[in-house]
Parts: C-alpha cells; structure tokens; sequence
C-alpha cells in the first residue's frame, strides 16, 4: 500500500494544491504541487486528493491510504457529511476515481505528519501543475521526510 499525503493552500496571493506519494517504508516516489483558481481552502484540500489519486492510478498503485489534514474533506469523502454544492462536482470526480482502486483507506492526520504535503503545496511553481522526484526535491522537504519516516513525535500544547 502507499500512502497519499495530500494539502491544500490559500494565501492572499496564491490557491495551490500539493501532496507527495511513499511507500509504506516511507520512501518517497513522487510530490506534485499545481496552482489553483478556486478561493476555497476546501476546493484546494479537494484538489489535492483529486489529483494524487489520478496520480497513484496513472502508475498503477490501486491500494492506497490517502492522508489529508483536513477533516472536512476526509468526511466528505467517506460520506460522513453532506457535500457543499460548490464542491459536489469535484466530489463526484473523485468517487469515481475511488471505485477504480482495488484496496482504500481514507484518513484525517493532524497538520504535524502531514507537513511534507503542507510544504509541497506552498512550493511556487508559476502556473500549471509539476510533478518532482525525490532526486529533485528540496533539502528542507527531504528532512520533512525523515522525521515522518523516524515516526518523530509532536506534541500539541492545548
């Protein structure tokens, strides 16, 4: 199974989506970051999922634990609330993506796991969608990385 780490990004200035692709190992096999034109948080977080799971499809990874930080879009994909209309096509896009995978997982993780998602989605690549491979990406996101790959612990002052 690989795991789909997926976030969504709005700035004053920029709507972004990003998200990176690993093994179950924790190698990394790709990261993928695209410029948005919705300005919806949501819409971005939605995004992300869309396009990481065309991604894992297009390389044949049908078995895939999809990790995303934001609660309202891991609820709207498993149904567990209803879906604003302004979403529900991007919804529907993914359901269909969805059947397409032979084992699934869906779930929230909190912002401190998901910060190599965080940190590909604020990357600033002009217009358009990239795709990097691990030789590619930065030094600071290969850190990001291995703190998840070294189970690092956060704690979470209330």
């Amino acid at each position: 199974m690989v795991a789909l780490h997926c976030d969504g990004s709005l700035s004053a200035y920029r709507a972004a989506y990003g998200g990176i692709i690993h093994h179950a190992t924790g190698d990394p096999i790709l990261a993928y970051v695209g410029k948005g034109v919705e300005t919806s948080v949501l819409s971005m977080e939605l995004l992300a999922i869309h396009r990481g799971v065309a991604l894992c499809l297009e390389r044949d990874l049908q078995r895939v634990s999809i990790r995303s930080d934001s609660k309202l879009a891991v609820d709207i994909i498993t149904g567990a609330v209803s879906c604003p209309w302004s979403v529900y096509v991007l919804k529907c896009q993914i359901s269909s993506l969805l059947t397409q995978l032979t084992h699934l997982e869906v779930r929230h993780v909190w912002r401190e796991p998901n910060q190599p998602a965080d940190f590909v989605a604020s990357i600033d690549n002009g217009d358009g969608e990239t795709i990097i491979y691990p030789p590619d990406f930065p030094e600071d996101l290969m850190r990001l990385i291995h703190n998840d790959t070294d189970r690092k612990t956060y704690f979470r002052i209330p």
